[in-house]
């Protein structure tokens, strides 16, 4: 049961706000081999890593969505980080260009991953997951998800992360620093 939400902070600013939050865009995917038909997926910039014992990230999904409602009686999940080329991937799987349901899968190089889930040729990197955890709040769903496979695209190939940032779509650009840590 999500608690009772009280509104101190008007709407228009939250929204203005967050889109200042730049963000890695990927598409949320759930559907299983065996049924193509019944894929579904929808662009995301809420997903964040949580820890690596387990392998484990977090993913954020609107609970009105055909994705999550899938996803909820599934149980499975990919996570898609899109580059910078796939733009217009990511407005499709955000309903920007008219196409539902499963028809958003004809859009780009998808297959059934380890798990079945649908999984992008393209993607910089895929995380097929399971549902460990989930916590409703609002609009919501906090989904925790074990990673149990990952698929890496070649990190030599030059291509730049997609973010999202301002409303709109972007690249990263020219990079000013590394962190220092490990490297894979």
């Amino acid at each position: 049961m999500s608690p009772a939400i009280t509104r101190d902070v008007a709407l228009s600013d939250f929204r203005a706000g967050m889109s200042r939050l730049a963000s890695a865009v990927s598409v949320i995917a759930t559907g299983s081999a065996q049924d193509p038909a019944d894929w579904r997926g929808m662009t995301a910039t809420a997903v964040s890593s949580l820890c690596a014992e387990p392998p484990s990230l977090v993913v954020c999904l609107n609970q009105q969505t055909g994705t999550y409602r899938r996803l909820r009686e599934n149980g499975l999940f990919s996570v898609n980080v899109l580059a910078s080329r796939d733009f217009r991937l990511a407005q499709t799987f955000a309903g920007q260009h008219g196409l539902v349901g499963a028809e958003r899968f004809t859009t780009g190089d998808w297959t059934p991953g380890r798990l079945g889930t649908p999984v992008l040729g393209r993607a910089l990197t895929s995380f097929e997951c399971r549902v460990a955890q989930s916590v409703e709040y609002g609009t919501h769903c906090l989904l925790i998800g074990n990673i149990e496979a990952i698929h890496r695209q070649d990190e030599d190939d030059g291509a730049e992360p997609l973010v999202y940032h301002s409303h709109g779509f972007h690249g990263l650009g020219t990079g000013i620093g590394n962190t220092g840590g490990p490297r894979a």
